[in-house]
């Protein structure tokens, strides 16, 4: 099958072509001209340059595909990129839909987010694909740039297109020599008191959400939504199963909303005036006080979706955290 990747110098992206290549499929990346694509470099695919926010460059990368992968993104958590998430979540994603409905792609499969989804309000339990979005009002860009780019899919979809939405939540894995989340486990180590949000996530595996991407192409059904999200932890139980694992024994010291919105108050008007984005803005204050927990039954049931407990990831890292201990080792040895 011929399979157009969007995003796919990114994280997941880079994931998904190597996935869809290990699976003998004929695969082509779509990156923006500037975008670094070591992650992909290697592999046998083909690279098209282009911006999902240009409609010519979209059509004349759907040409020909027979399945389209729509991955691209941007999940900047800062209200300062707004107008600029807005184009490449909402207008690059209707872009690729208009593209490929009218270029006749057998199957479209839009990585959307639990972010549109909404946040269930503490108490009620993780939220499903019918949740009712509830975040319109609250000044989360991400989040309802995403729903928005959702609706642009079905509106697509009552046109004639054959396309299928999934939701990740949050993913932990490799890339590169980054591993995404991994900071979160990393902070166990070595410390007497580790600070933690109030708060909580789905957290899930790159690559389960990989398999349930691949899983949807194969046997979603035209028009639905797919969490694919994996165990939902608190940020304080993220800090504990790393620390079980480490052998460590911190002190876990609650971080209240009450310093998180002071920091977000001094910080984000400096980030404003400097264009850097702050280590915390007012997207992570909102979200890292709330439980951002949900229920992937659905894809369970139709797609097969497994994804793996919490405890694995955190294995996962260390794993790799003591290759690249090994090979930085085995790379000052050689100089």
């Amino acid at each position: 099958m011929k399979i157009l990747v969007t995003g796919a110098s990114g994280f997941l992206g880079a994931h998904l072509c190597r996935r869809f290549v290990q699976d003998g499929h004929e695969v082509t990346a779509l990156c923006r001209p500037t975008s670094d694509d070591r992650a992909i470099a290697e592999l046998p695919l083909r690279r098209v340059d282009g911006d999902v926010t240009n409609p010519a460059d979209v059509r004349a990368a759907v040409v020909e595909q027979d399945a389209v992968i729509h991955a691209a993104g941007n999940l900047a958590y800062w209200r300062q990129v707004r107008s600029t998430q807005t184009r490449v979540n909402v207008d690059g994603t209707r872009h690729i839909a208009v593209a490929c409905r009218e270029a006749g792609i057998r199957r479209l499969v839009h990585v959307s987010s639990v972010a549109a989804i909404g946040i269930p309000r503490r108490g009620d339990g993780p939220a499903d694909e019918d949740f009712r979005f509830n975040l319109g009002t609250t000044g989360l860009n991400y989040h309802r740039s995403k729903a928005l780019a959702e609706e642009a899919i079905r509106e697509e979809v009552q046109r004639g297109l054959d396309a299928v939405i999934v939701n990740p939540g949050s993913i932990f894995g490799s890339f590169g020599h980054r591993y995404r989340g991994g900071e979160m486990i990393a902070k166990a180590r070595g410390r007497k008191m580790v600070p933690a949000f109030i708060g909580g996530i789905s957290a899930v595996h790159v690559d389960d959400v990989v398999d349930g991407i691949a899983r949807a192409l194969e046997r979603g059904r035209r028009g639905e939504r797919y969490i694919l999200g994996g165990e939902n932890v608190s940020y304080r139980r993220i800090v504990e199963v790393a620390a079980e694992r480490l052998g460590e024994h911190p002190i876990v010291v609650p971080v209240w909303p009450v310093v998180t919105g002071l920091l977000v108050a001094a910080l984000e008007p400096v980030g404003a005036v400097t264009g850097r984005r702050p280590w915390i803005t007012f997207d992570v204050h909102y979200c890292s006080q709330r439980n951002q927990f949900y229920r992937s039954d659905k894809a369970r049931v139709e797609l097969g979706y497994t994804a793996r407990p919490f405890a694995s990831i955190v294995e996962d890292y260390l794993e790799w955290s003591a290759r690249q201990r090994f090979t930085t080792r085995q790379g000052v040895g050689l100089t």
